[in-house]
């Protein structure tokens, strides 16, 4: 059962939201999400957790999970990527700026319990640094693709690529890699020509159609003496699709939504009733996490 209302026994004091680092959609108001604690020096904090939508004034719910992690418990788990047609979803490791934390988990939601079923790890088929947006599309039959992007932070361009995904048995590759080139929309520049992000694609989702969003956003990492305060900025674009096993970008991509004032570093698309809607997920630092939804996206 999920908790009735978002408060801990600390004296009244409300239990804040963690940072939303990777969201994927499973059904109904339910969300799994992600969060980027490290190891070891956060090993208190939670990793994984469901979130249930807003009925009330007690705002959105939230239950941290605890899977069994093989090995070491994870660390920056920055994308979790949900599976089409299955409970199963990808946990997935940013790679730890070239470091040893790089795995890609597969898990099952089941009775509102995450289960790890298996494990590869990034190098298994690619050299990565720093991955926060991942995403799996179906492409056919049974056939599914696997498709990531480094965040590339301080430019305004980074490579989409993806590759075979199989589930039984658990494999990523194994065949060609396949990129595009992604870089930030004039829209995405002020008057005097700097660009407004920059970190040009920090979350990623495909929706039945086989419509691909993403997020960029500005983290003022490096510029301030205190970047965990912000501010920042974010823009959710739609900016392709999936066709016949690849990723084809619009020659412009169109905005869904901009976001002042937050980082959002998740998204996952909702489909029911004939409709979609974007969620996205925030890593606001010191402020915390929130979960919102945009405006309706067309064309459904």
């Amino acid at each position: 059962m999920l908790p009735s209302a978002l408060y801990a026994d600390t004296g009244g004091a409300s239990k804040p939201l963690p940072d939303l680092s990777g969201m994927a959609w499973m059904g109904g108001d339910v969300f799994l999400t992600v969060h980027d604690a490290k190891n070891p020096d956060e090993l208190e904090r939670p990793r994984v957790s469901l979130m249930t939508l807003p009925k009330s004034l007690d705002g959105v719910l939230w239950q941290p999970l605890s899977p069994e992690f093989p090995g070491e418990v994870s660390s920056d788990l920055e994308s979790a990527s949900g599976i089409p047609g299955t409970a199963n979803v990808l946990l997935v490791e940013s790679a730890d700026n070239g470091g040893t934390f790089n795995r890609i988990f597969l898990a099952e939601l089941k009775d509102g319990q995450i289960r790890v079923l298996a494990v590869t790890d990034w190098s298994q088929f690619t050299d990565s640094y720093n991955v926060e947006a991942t995403a799996v599309a179906k492409t056919g039959n049974e056939a599914m693709i696997f498709i990531w992007a480094e965040r590339n932070s301080g430019k305004t361009s980074t490579k989409i690529n993806w590759t075979s995904l199989s589930l039984d048995p658990f494999r990523i590759g194994g065949g060609p890699i396949s990129s595009a080139d992604f870089a930030l929309p004039k829209s995405a520049y002020d008057e005097a020509g700097k660009p407004l992000y920059s970190r040009p694609l920090v979350a990623m989702d495909v929706d039945s159609r086989g419509r691909i969003y993403i997020a960029a956003t500005f983290d003022p990492e490096g510029s301030s003496p205190t970047p965990d305060n912000g501010p920042f900025r974010s823009v959710v674009y739609e900016i392709g699709g999936v066709k016949d096993g690849a990723v084809v970008l619009d020659e412009e991509p169109t905005t869904v939504g901009t976001l002042g004032g937050l980082k959002v570093e998740s998204l996952a698309i909702r489909e029911q009733s004939q409709a979609a809607e974007v969620f996205v997920g925030t890593d606001d630092e010191n402020y915390g996490g929130i979960l919102r939804v945009l405006p309706a996206v067309g064309g459904q």
